[in-house]
């Protein structure tokens, strides 16, 4: 047994070494390297706009969860790695934590920055959102049939809706939760209300869209890009109009510092908050922006009365706040 431990753990330094040196090997190549958690697909139509517009520019990416993606970066910050140019996640109340270990470049103050709402950057964390992705609630339309669907948030906390909801893990793509938290009108109380509604909780949005579009589930909340892409794939979801408003999760972009290719990436960020850079991302990509000058993405409701949420808050708040989820969903699960 030993000795098939032992054997097991030389394979897997081999491996490890061989990961490290292809990444190593990759990273050479580009002169620009952006972690992202942009959907892959959704990544690979920035990256392709990115290299159109930059002939000259070679871009490796990384993508994951939000979540996942921020705390990557910190664990290899913190070894002394992690050289990285650009980085963008949804988990905006992470960017706090980078500005106040110092991992970030000042961005607000490019001219580019200067045409984002207030909403949409924050010159104390120093970000800009790259995208302004719409939380929309969602519905199977063989389970529920126009007249019913939802037309609050508030309702979805009722009885009419146990067991119906799938909602994302918070610890895996935080987005959602960390809105709700944030937002006036919501907190802790809605969040309860929500988990105690028997809401099954999947690892990320996809997974969650899957459920309702298959009709496991019949409603959930997801970005609007994650289900405007399965209703042009022909699933059975449609979007329900919310008497609330729509929350907005402005996704934090910025610059690293200590990046390999600092001219390229200054190049590269200034204009995927352009005009032109931010048309790419709402035509091509197919995510809202925060600018309002530039063309809204078909097929998502618009306009709409924008709800927003202080991420500064969710992010002083982190140890109470995750105890709080831990603790919550725990018991929720047990009582289903």
């Amino acid at each position: 047994m030993k000795r098939s431990i032992k054997s097991i753990l030389v394979i897997s330094l081999i491996a490890g070494f061989v990961a490290f040196t292809s990444h190593a090997a990759v990273a050479q190549k580009a002169n620009l390297i952006f972690y992202s958690s942009l959907t892959t697909a959704a990544q690979a139509t920035l990256v392709k706009g990115i290299e159109k517009k930059f002939p000259d520019i070679k871009v490796q990416s990384i993508t994951a969860g939000g979540v996942s993606l921020y705390q990557r970066f910190v664990a290899e910050r913190s070894v002394g790695k992690g050289k990285i140019d650009l980085l963008h996640f949804s988990y905006t109340p992470g960017w706090y934590d980078l500005a106040k270990r110092g991992y970030v470049k000042n961005v607000t103050q490019f001219p580019e920055a200067k045409k984002f709402p207030a909403w949409g950057k924050d010159e104390k964390a120093q970000w800009v959102g790259l995208r302004a992705p719409t939380l929309q609630v969602i519905y199977n339309t063989d389970n529920v049939k126009p007249g019913e669907a939802p037309k609050s948030f508030a309702e979805l906390t009722q009885p009419k809706w146990k067991n119906r909801l799938v909602l994302v893990d918070p610890f895996q793509s935080a987005g959602l939760w960390d809105f709700f938290y944030g937002a006036d009108g919501f907190g802790e109380k809605y969040i309860k209300g929500l988990l105690y509604n028997g809401a099954l909780v999947q690892s990320r949005m996809g997974a969650s869209t899957e459920r309702v579009a298959t009709g496991e589930r019949d409603v959930t909340m997801v970005f609007e890009y994650i289900a405007i892409r399965r209703i042009n794939k022909g699933a059975k979801i449609k979007i329900a109009k919310m008497a609330e408003g729509t929350p907005v999760i402005p996704a934090s972009f910025g610059m690293i510092k200590d990046g390999p290719n600092p001219k390229n990436a200054e190049r590269v960020y200034r204009w995927i908050l352009s005009k032109e850079g931010q048309t790419v991302i709402t035509q091509d990509v197919k995510i809202n922006s925060a600018r309002s000058d530039v063309p809204h993405v078909k097929g998502i409701p618009y306009p709409f009365k924008p709800l927003y949420a202080s991420w500064e808050k969710v992010f002083k708040d982190q140890k109470k706040y995750r105890a709080f989820m831990t603790k919550h969903i725990r018991e929720a699960k047990r009582k289903k």
